[in-house]
This record gives C-alpha cells, sequence and structure tokens, in this order.
C-alpha cells in the first residue's frame, strides 16, 4: 500500500508514529507556529501579519516561555512532523518571561504590541486555573492526517505528562463554535466546565473543558 493509499483509508500503523520532545530548532518552530495558528483558527495570523510564522518560531527556539519547544510535544507519521500539543502548568507559567514575542527581532512591533494587550485581556479568562491544572494550550493536527486517531494519542500523552507533573485535572480552551473538537474532547473524557463570556448574555466564544486525571 502507497503512503498516499495508507493515509487516504485511515490504515495509519503504531509503527510509523513517533511521539517526541520538540527539538529548539528554528525549522521545527515554523511548523510549530503553523500548526498553532491552525489551532487558534486563524486568531493568530489575523494579529500579527505576514510574519507570523517567523515571530512565534522565534520564541519557540527560546526557554522559559509560553510558546517554547520546552512545552511541545511532536507527532511524526514517517519522520514528518504530522501534529503537536503544547501545554503547560500554571506554576510553570507564572515563571515564564513576559512579552517574550517582543523579542523579535525583525519588525511588526506594532502588530506584537497589540497582539500582547489582547493576550494580557484573555489570560484573566484563558489558561490554567490553579496549582493542580496541566493546561492544554494548543493541539493540532494536519489537515491531511485527521481523523487518524493521532489527537487522541497527543491528549493520551499529555495526560500522562500532566500527571508526572503532579497535576490532578487536565484543560483547555476551545472555540464554542468547533463542535467537531468538542466531540473529540469529549471522547477523550473531557466535560465542559464553564464558557467565556458568560455574562449578560453575550455568545459564549469559548468553551472550557475539564478531564479529572
Amino acid at each position: 500500500m502507497s503512503e498516499e493509499s495508507e493515509i487516504s483509508s485511515g490504515n495509519i500503523q503504531d509503527d510509523t508514529i513517533i511521539i517526541r520532545e520538540a527539538r529548539p530548532d528554528l525549522e521545527e518552530g515554523l511548523v510549530f507556529a503553523q500548526l498553532f495558528d491552525e489551532a487558534s483558527e486563524g486568531f493568530f495570523k489575523s494579529m500579527l501579519g505576514i510574519k507570523t510564522y517567523e515571530i512565534i518560531a522565534d520564541a519557540f527556539v527560546k526557554p522559559n516561555n509560553e510558546y517554547s519547544f520546552e512545552n511541545v510535544t511532536m507527532i511524526e507519521y514517517k519522520s514528518k512532523i504530522v501534529g503537536m500539543v503544547s501545554g503547560y502548568t500554571y506554576t510553570e507559567k507564572q515563571g515564564y518571561k513576559k512579552n517574550i514575542l517582543s523579542q523579535f527581532p525583525n519588525g511588526a512591533k506594532l502588530r506584537i504590541m497589540l497582539f500582547s494587550i489582547a493576550g494580557r485581556i484573555l489570560s484573566h479568562f484563558l489558561g490554567p486555573r490553579g496549582n493542580e491544572d496541566y493546561y492544554l494550550q494548543a493541539i493540532a493536527v494536519s489537515n491531511q492526517m485527521r481523523g487518524k486517531g493521532l489527537g487522541q494519542k497527543l491528549m493520551k500523552h499529555s495526560g500522562e505528562v500532566a500527571i508526572k507533573k503532579g497535576s490532578k485535572t487536565l484543560s483547555l480552551d476551545v472555540s464554542s463554535k468547533n463542535k467537531k473538537a468538542i466531540n473529540s474532547y469529549r471522547r477523550f473524557g473531557m466535560e465542559t466546565f464553564s464558557f467565556w463570556p458568560n455574562f449578560f448574555k453575550l455568545p459564549h466564544v469559548f468553551t472550557r473543558m475539564v478531564k479529572d486525571l
């Protein structure tokens, strides 16, 4: 069976899949950035513009920040990165360097500043809640490889990482409009915990989902 027909049939064998820690490599950072933006449904690119992938990749190769390779797990199919998950604990996030994107040396300063302001506002509502929570900042699988169970493998791996770090819950925020993703997380055992915004009868933008570990 050819690689193309193997993918289209959904017949992915475990021995062709590798789950590994990310490396501080710029090319790997560019792949991460693209997947990260897809996970945000294009929010990053709408805010940061044409240099989005370069900006995120620049932060990816640096330690001690929320976009760092240190927080990322890659999944490979036949030696090609086809997905990733990024997560951290509440305690880890408190120690991260602030405004890491502003260290990008090649312009886009105004866009980065506006993005940082939006990020500070959203951080009051999104992110880990308490010392025992492991937060999945982003999870994405490439378009060609979706529906093959790779997202579930990344979720399972994240749960194992969370437990090793002493966390008792696994949480994430997902677009309330993304019913397909919400159903996928439910299959993993996650439950709806809350919505944002939840005041003045405004339409929900994000759904918080949680799983006890």
